[in-house]
This record gives C-alpha cells, structure tokens and sequence, in this order.
C-alpha cells in the first residue's frame, strides 16, 4: 500500500472517530431527565423554571412526570408514596418542603442542595401597617387553616391575638378581604397562589414568621438510586448560582437559608435531653380514667378529621396522624403544652375551643397513651397540660 493510501485511509479513520464522537455527544446531550412535579403545589411553575435551566446547564432535556400531592382526604400526601415515585416513576422529585432548623425526609429518600426557601407568613391587606405578630393590638383576631399546625403553635406564644380556624385558606382570606379579621397566618406558597388566581381583590401584604419551624427549605427527593442524577441537579443549580440566574428564577421564594444549604440533608440528631428521656422510659402524666373518657371524647369530636387509629392521611382523613414517629418524632422539639395548647383552643376546627376543659384533658390523655407514655396515679390538669415542658415523643412499637 503507498503512503499516500495509507494517509488517506488513516485521515478517515480519524474522521470517523470524530463523527462518532460528535454523534456520542450529541446523544448524551439528548438524554432525558424525568422529574415529578405535583401539580397541586403553588411552586409548580417555579419547580418547572429551576429543573429546566438546571437541565439545560447540564445538556441535558426534561421528562415532567405530574401528580397530585394530596390524599384521600382532600389533604396532605402519604409519605411513603414519595418513595415508590422516586423508584418507579422519576428521577427527581421536585418542591419537597423540609423544615430549616430541623430537617425531616421521607423514609427510603435522600434530598438534593436546597434551591429555594418559604415558609409561614403573616397576612395583613395592602393598606395595613407592617407590625409583626407579637406587636398586633390585644385582642386581634388572626385566621389560619386548620391543617397550618405549626403555624398554629404561635398561638401560645401570642397572648395578644385570638384565633379563627377556617377549613381552608381560601376561607381565611375571604374574611380577611371583608375585613372580619385582621391578619392571618398561612403557608407562603399558598398565599402566593391564591393572589395569582385572584387578581383583582385587594393586594396583600406577607411578612415572614420568625422562630421555630416557621422556615423550609424548597429541595429535590431522590431514590439512592438516582444520586447520578442528582449530582447533575446540584452541579446545574451551582452554576446558576454562580452565575446570577438562580433568584430570578425562584422570586418570591429566595431566601439566604437555601443559598447556603448543605447537599446532604440529614435527619436531625437526638438531643441530650431526648436521649436521657428514651433511656429512662416515658413519664406518667395522666390515670387510666381520663384516658378512658379521652378515647369517648375523639371518637366523639376528632376521629373525623383523624381517623378512629389517630393516622390521620395516612388513613384517608384530611386531618394529620396524632400518633406515631410522623406525629411526634425528635427533630420537631415539641413539647406536651405544644399540643395541648393547640388541641384545647384551635380544634376542633368546625368549632375551635369549644370543648370543656375536662374533655381537652381528657384527650390530651388519650393521646399521650396512644404514643406510649404510661398512666400513672395523678391526673393530668389543665394548668400543667398547658404549661408542660415534658418532650413530645413516640414510644410505641
């Protein structure tokens, strides 16, 4: 063979590997990324601009996989069904709120870097004053949704306000444009939401709630299966960062906590004070009779909303579970006035405080049985319910 063959032969060699290696780029800059957004969440469409710009970053095209994010009941969404999407149906899974000073996953998951923030607001119409919670005149009255349970804890640090439970939050703002209330207490996004769909009723006014549980960071779910996918994500959602992009996509919803969020979300760690109280076992707060007459007084008045086995969505009821590690796990830091506090004067939400005290006590006891603490020979009152700084946890099987 002359050289001159040889060069022309070698020459097309190498062109043949260059198409290959343009035709192999150009596959893997099609591969296709599928995403779960639920399409009951006010982020949806924020959720969509992220996962897009972060994708495109990357080479990569988006597969958006939509569900509904409530249950049965018409609320909230089982858990463990985020587990079996990121399984069977998505890579990623996106706008899973986790609280910032205590993140919580679903079992079986694993969370991306955080790339937005939101959380519980103050309410207030457009014209109204920017006072905070704790400086609104004594007396005030202030609406919340009757499932915002943590925003509903601020009701006992708050002396000043009285509250109004609505079934929804549509019903609280409804009052609030008619000037019933003054403010209200609500999740950010569906404040956000609610003022899109209804455009031409009065602005309103938002102002950021401080304190416990009142933050969440905005992140994407994934099985361990996926960490390949989500090592693309937080790479993507870095250079956007990086380079200026990330706020405009995320506005309303940017705040410094996400910003700076680690890539791991862990679940929170036992305290010194739980672990002493795990390893000593579950005071007993409360007699077997006012567990009896507690059990009469939620089948009569809460079992509804929570279900007759306290599992609340789980089991199809729109209210939350009030037993188990979804109820009364660690990371959250209630308290046994947390619960009782919220139990005797926000519920039952059809009508809010108007059980006796005896009967508030009674269920208290109920609860505090179904979660594993023990009865004992003093009764449980009103006053140390209320004032109880005994740690809320799960000691059932």
């Amino acid at each position: 063979m002359s050289s001159r063959s040889s060069s022309a032969t070698s020459k097309l060699h190498i062109a043949a590997c260059l198409l290959g290696a343009v035709l192999m780029h150009r596959a893997a800059a099609a591969a296709t990324l599928s995403v779960c957004v639920d399409r009951a969440n006010p982020t949806m469409a924020m959720d969509v601009r992220v996962v897009r710009a972060v994708a495109q970053t990357q080479g990569y095209t988006v597969k958006l996989v939509p569900f509904v994010g409530y249950g049965k009941g018409g609320d909230g969404f089982p858990l463990g069904r985020f587990a079996k999407m990121a399984q069977t149906e998505c890579r990623l899974i996106m706008g899973f709120p986790v609280d910032a000073g205590n993140p919580r996953l679903p079992p079986h998951l694993e969370a991306t870097a955080a790339y937005a923030s939101t959380g519980f607001v103050l309410v207030r119409l457009s014209g109204a004053g920017n006072v905070p919670l704790g400086k609104l005149p004594v007396g005030s009255e202030v609406g919340i949704a009757q499932l915002d349970t943590y925003a509903g804890l601020l009701y006992s640090l708050h002396p000043n306000i009285v509250m109004h439970v609505y079934p929804k939050d549509a019903d609280m703002l409804a009052d609030l444009q008619a000037r019933h209330i003054v403010a209200g207490l609500a999740w950010q996004p569906s404040i956000e939401g609610y003022q899109r769909m209804h455009p031409h009723q009065q602005a309103l006014k938002i102002r950021m709630l401080g304190g416990k549980h009142m933050l969440w960071n905005l992140v994407a779910l994934y099985a361990p299966g996926s960490r390949a996918a989500a090592a693309l994500f937080d790479k993507g959602l870095a250079q956007l960062r990086s380079r200026g992009r990330l706020d405009g996509l995320i506005k309303p919803f940017q705040r410094a906590a996400a910003l700076h969020a680690s890539r791991r979300i862990e679940v929170a760690k036992l305290t010194k004070k739980t672990i002493h109280g795990r390893l000593h076992g579950p005071p007993a707060l409360y007699t077997e009779d006012q567990a009896a007459k507690g059990a009469i007084a939620y089948y009569q008045n809460c079992a509804m909303c929570h279900g007759p086995l306290l599992n609340g969505q789980l089991g199809g009821y729109s209210g939350p579970a009030l037993k188990g590690t979804d109820f009364a796990d660690p990371s959250y830091h209630f308290h046994v006035s947390d619960i009782f506090n919220f139990v005797a004067k926000l519920m039952p939400a059809a009508t809010p405080g108007s059980l006796s005290q005896e009967q508030d006590v009674a269920i208290m006891a109920f609860l505090l049985k179904q979660n594993g603490y023990p009865a004992g020979s003093r009764q449980l009152t009103y006053a140390g319910a209320a004032k109880s700084s005994v740690p809320l946890l799960y000691y059932g099987k």
